[in-house]
């Protein structure tokens, strides 16, 4: 075998080790709820009483010292003071000394549990294959696997919920919300078709102005669908944008149920969305938007929600040749709803990085937790259930190890997701106890 080909089989031997199951009871994670022939339908995670905790509640309130009770996997009680066994009968009581929490982290544009392999297509399902544009129809939901080893991997460093977004053509479909519980196929699915997806640039014909005429004429013939069914069902139609089904996707963002949410960067590309939300009457969330910081006041006014990944600050193409690595706290200054994210689905758990890195760059420490946080819910007008510690919301909170989230020697101690503590392992750390001692191992 020569050189090359024996270094090409090693480094495909070592990526598939990196994903195969592991050989060694001590590493092996524990069976998907699926597998587990005693499994009946979940059950609501026990009460948990958090008490002594530095509570910051995620739109920039902080409780010095306070407790949070949590029931059904909800937030029942948040307060200042310390809570008694008498406020929480039954309740298990976690003492945090002081601790942080914050609400669990959002990542807000993923493929989890859509993609698994990079090389491998069989792990693949964040994109319809078809020749249309126009996808709008495809939903990703019930294709999310709940056993992928990313899936714990990003929760146990603090990210409890995620936005899985398809890709693909100019409307690449709907947007499911999952909560990172793994292995748990009944539950991680939270809601489907919480957003409609599509992509600026020059995703049509290699043309910025071929994709945003095709754009405004999907919409507009979703339109028409809605108002000449018969007319359509007779024949009576000029051929349309899409297939029906990819046109009656369209109807919630029309009907301002959900947003539209667009991945673009360049500075014209970012107006020229405002000004087609606008005419359509549609609430607009912008991806990516690497040269924001440049139309910032047009895009406060428009009440447009946009998500920026600050270390994106070397433009990839033209499209991002203004990126910044303030872009986030110029947004931010102007009135502008800003989000951070981490642009790739195996490196969603850096999001803590990308926050401290917007803060070194003159983002607000307490905005930064909101960006990760309660501006992703409202991104995708989730924030009534999402985003912040507060009653009534979804019991998914993050205890670290030291007082700021976003120190890099901070980690997250123990994440709770829909009220359930979560096992504190992934398939990182198990191969990092397999390998940690090597005496075991014959020389």
């Amino acid at each position: 075998m020569t050189r090359p080909a024996l270094r090409l089989s090693l480094v495909v031997l070592a990526s598939a080790l990196a994903f195969a199951p592991p050989f060694l009871s001590a590493v092996q994670a524990a069976p998907p709820v699926a597998d587990n022939p005693d499994a009946s339908e979940p059950q609501a995670a026990p009460a948990t009483l958090l008490i002594h905790a530095k509570i910051h509640v995620g739109d920039g309130t902080v409780i010095d010292d306070g407790s949070v009770l949590i029931e059904d996997g909800k937030i029942a009680k948040v307060q200042p003071g310390t809570l008694g066994a008498a406020d929480a009968p039954g309740a298990t009581v976690v003492d945090l000394g002081g601790k942080t929490l914050t609400p669990g982290l959002i990542a807000a544009d993923t493929a989890l549990g859509l993609v698994e392999i990079g090389l491998e297509d069989s792990t693949h399902d964040e994109a319809r294959q078809d020749e249309s544009p126009i996808r709008a129809s495809y939903d990703p939901g019930p294709a999310v696997n709940a056993d992928s080893s990313l899936i714990a991997v990003q929760a146990i460093e603090g990210i409890t919920t995620a936005a899985v977004a398809p890709r693909g053509g100019l409307i690449s479909g709907s947007v499911a919300w999952i909560d990172l519980l793994p292995n748990d196929h009944r539950r991680i699915v939270a809601e489907r078709s919480v957003a409609v997806v599509a992509n600026g640039g020059r995703a049509v014909q290699g043309s910025r102005a071929a994709t945003l005429a095709e754009l405004r004429r999907a919409f507009e013939d979703a339109q028409w669908l809605r108002e000449n069914e018969r007319n359509f069902d007779r024949g009576a139609a000029r051929e349309l944008a899409g297939h029906p089904a990819d046109l009656e996707a369209l109807w919630p963002v029309l009907d301002d149920e959900v947003p539209l949410v667009v991945r673009a960067n360049r500075a014209s590309d970012l107006l020229a969305l405002v000004e087609l939300a606008g005419e359509l009457g549609v609430e607009l969330t912008i991806l990516g938007a690497a040269e924001g910081w440049k139309v910032k006041e047009e895009l406060a006014a428009a009440k447009v929600h946009v998500v920026v990944q600050p270390t994106r600050n070397l433009p990839g193409s033209l499209d991002g040749l203004g990126s910044r690595m303030d872009n986030a706290a110029l947004l931010q200054a102007a009135g502008v709803t800003v989000a951070l994210a981490v642009f790739d689905t195996h490196n969603v758990r850096n999001l803590t990085q990308e926050a401290g890195i917007a803060v070194a760059n003159g983002l607000d420490a307490k905005a930064a937790l909101s960006a990760v946080t309660l501006n992703v819910a409202k991104a995708y007008g989730l924030d009534d259930d999402y985003g912040t510690i507060a009653v009534g919301k979804v019991a998914s909170v993050v205890v670290w190890d030291g007082e700021d989230p976003f120190e890099f020697s901070t980690w997250a101690e123990q994440v709770y997701v829909r009220g359930e503590a979560l096992d504190m392992r992934s398939r990182q750390t198990q191969l990092r106890e397999r390998y940690r001692e090597l005496d075991g191992f014959a020389p």
